[in-house]
């Protein structure tokens, strides 16, 4: 697909030649970027035109994003139970998600930086021995996240443990 001669800005308004714009590579596909130039460089130093937009606490946020990462953090903590994460996370974005919140909280609770099993220390990631989707909608994010369900494992590590230690798989 070529790339078109003029375009608008979706910052300014104005139909532009297409000179007038930065590109950017995707995937081998050559695109120009949503703001041109001259709106690109009114930006401050070091801001890049996609994280202009702002949170509704007035700082500064990814134009994907809803909020900033201390908003969001903030909403993640209003959930207690996994029933509040189905209830609310699943609907909107699915299964996986929700569960990125009970293993972030898990992640900050443990500060081991070794493989529990092989003692791998490069890159290691938190494992519930039990299931996080195995639980009832009524039990909290905190029983889940227990030390006793709680392994720290290196990819490698975890990778064997979900699948040897799998009946179904």
């Amino acid at each position: 697909m070529a790339i078109p001669n003029f375009k608008f800005c979706s910052k300014c308004g104005e139909k532009k030649h297409k000179s007038e714009y930065h590109t950017r590579k995707d995937r081998g596909h050559i695109y120009l970027k949503s703001y041109c130039k001259k709106c690109c460089n009114n930006n401050k130093k070091g801001e890049y035109c996609y994280q202009k937009d702002e949170c509704n606490c007035g700082a500064k946020k990814c134009k994907k994003s809803k909020c900033c990462k201390k908003c969001r953090s903030i909403e993640q903590t209003k959930y207690e139970t996994i029933g509040d994460l189905r209830n609310h996370f699943i609907k909107k974005y699915g299964p996986a998600y929700a569960y990125n919140v009970v293993r972030d909280r898990a992640r900050k609770l443990n500060k081991e930086t070794k493989c529990q099993k092989c003692g791998y220390d490069k890159h290691v990631e938190v494992c519930h021995i039990k299931p996080i989707s195995s639980f009832s909608d009524d039990t909290t994010i905190e029983t889940v996240n227990q030390s006793e369900n709680i392994l720290i494992l290196c990819p490698n590590c975890h990778w064997e443990f979900d699948h040897i230690n799998d009946p179904h798989g």
